[in-house]
């Protein structure tokens, strides 16, 4: 098999202040802190996409392994069980944009496309569930050579978009989420995470 690789490009958007280019540059920025890979923007056929190339398919499992080890962790460690904490997270619809038939519209579709699809599946199957639970409105669909993920409002894109694995990214996702930072499940969620940051050094 080819060494893997990962393309991200727009499929549809209501954004009206941002490009496409600069919606992708979000993106390939994010990209870059959370997994410490190269996130190049590239041209084919009239159509921008963020190109991730990888070593191996090894290499491209690392960058599902450590988030997926996070969300198994607190979800056995913390959120299994705990129906308080879930209601801490009240449903935001102030950006939500109804379409002529009254339905939700998407804010962002974007498609991943892959030769590797097998990590993507086992980690979108599950870490879906768990960002339920913080009131993400995302859904993944699986597509032949990838994903298409349906990002419901702008606060689900710039949650996607905060590193997870880190405090002041829990910090700023919940902040979207207008959920208190100081309620003590909130702070007992925040020691979760320092303790599975400290054995994964």
């Amino acid at each position: 098999m080819d060494t893997p690789f990962l393309e991200i490009s727009v499929e549809h958007t209501l954004e009206k202040s941002m490009s496409i280019y600069e919606i992708l540059s979000q993106i390939s920025v994010a990209f870059e802190v959370l997994y410490k890979k190269d996130a190049n923007i590239i041209e084919q056929g009239g159509i921008f996409c963020v190109r991730i190339d990888f070593d191996s398919t090894l290499d491209f499992e690392k960058i599902y392994e450590q988030p997926y080890s996070l969300y198994t962790f607190l979800f056995d460690n913390f959120i299994n069980g705990n129906d308080e904490f879930e209601k801490l997270f009240s449903e935001d619809t102030s950006n939500q944009i109804p379409n002529k038939n009254g339905l939700e519209e998407n804010y962002l579709v974007l498609r991943y496309r892959t030769n590797c699809i097998a990590p993507m599946r086992n980690y979108y199957g599950f870490t879906s569930h768990v960002n339920k639970i913080f009131g993400d409105k995302v859904i993944n669909e699986e597509i032949v050579d990838g994903y298409l993920r349906f990002i419901q409002t702008k606060t689900d894109f710039k949650a996607l978009l905060a590193p997870g694995d880190v405090e002041t990214g829990w910090k700023k996702r919940f902040e979207r989420r207008k959920v208190d930072l100081n309620h003590p499940l909130i702070q007992e969620f925040f020691e979760k995470v320092k303790e599975w940051n400290e054995k994964h050094k």
